[in-house]
């Protein structure tokens, strides 16, 4: 690990200007490190919130999903890289600026696997991956469940921190979880699988190089049923 942290400072001390998608507190760790090793941070997101816009070089109140609007300013900015922590949602925003831009990144395609729950479930199906059974909801649609046992899981698509999520026991609560669930979702997308019992462990691992190491093993601490 000592080893691929060298060569990972070694190649971000190549770069001048960095910009950080997203400005709360999760993201607070890495404008702080990237001030510490003498980069220019210019950071955007909602003004709402953003703590980071007191220790960034520039502070651009622009909301992580406008793509655009961000790559133009990286674009006239001339950002050497582009990064982000703790947010799903502003992973897309960084891998597609950086593909535009020529800079280091995941592909836009995998992003969206791994953003999207429905889109991940598929490829975890089709890779002979076990995972529960699940079906996708969009919009206005009545989904058929006849193929689920209950209790299920209700939750969007394409959202994260647990935003929507709900446990439900029955057929009866299906409706209603929907729509809370959809109501959350940028593109009114849900999906609903069967639920699994046990302990929910978390992998956090990282790449570099084509060689892949993994940093931790977590016991996750949820709120709990329903939510």
């Amino acid at each position: 690990m000592e080893q691929i942290g060298r060569e990972v400072i070694s190649e971000m001390q190549l770069m001048k200007k960095i910009a950080v998608i997203g400005g709360s507190y999760l993201q607070l760790p890495l404008v702080l490190k990237a001030k510490e090793i003498g980069h220019e941070v210019h950071c955007f997101a909602w003004l709402d919130g953003a703590v980071c816009r007191d220790y960034a070089d520039k502070f651009y109140p622009i909301s992580i999903v406008d793509k655009e609007e961000i790559l133009d300013v990286c674009k006239s900015v001339g950002i050497d890289a582009v990064v982000t922590i703790a947010s799903d949602l502003a992973v897309i925003t960084v891998n597609y600026v950086a593909e535009k831009l020529g800079l280091v990144g995941n592909p836009v395609e995998f992003t969206d696997i791994t953003t999207n729950k429905y889109a991940m479930r598929h490829a975890l199906a089709a890779a002979a991956v076990p995972c529960p059974r699940f079906v996708r909801v969009k919009s206005g649609e009545m989904p058929d469940i006849s193929g689920l046992r209950f209790p299920l899981i209700v939750k969007p698509t394409d959202r994260s921190g647990s935003r929507g999520v709900e446990k439900i026991d029955s057929p009866e609560a299906t409706g209603r979880a929907l729509k809370r669930a959809a109501g959350e979702s940028f593109v009114n997308e849900v999906i609903l699988e069967e639920y699994v019992e046990g302990r929910e462990i978390s992998v956090e691992s990282i790449s570099f190089g084509g060689k892949h190491y993994v940093l931790q093993i977590t016991d996750k601490v949820t709120t709990g049923a329903p939510y």
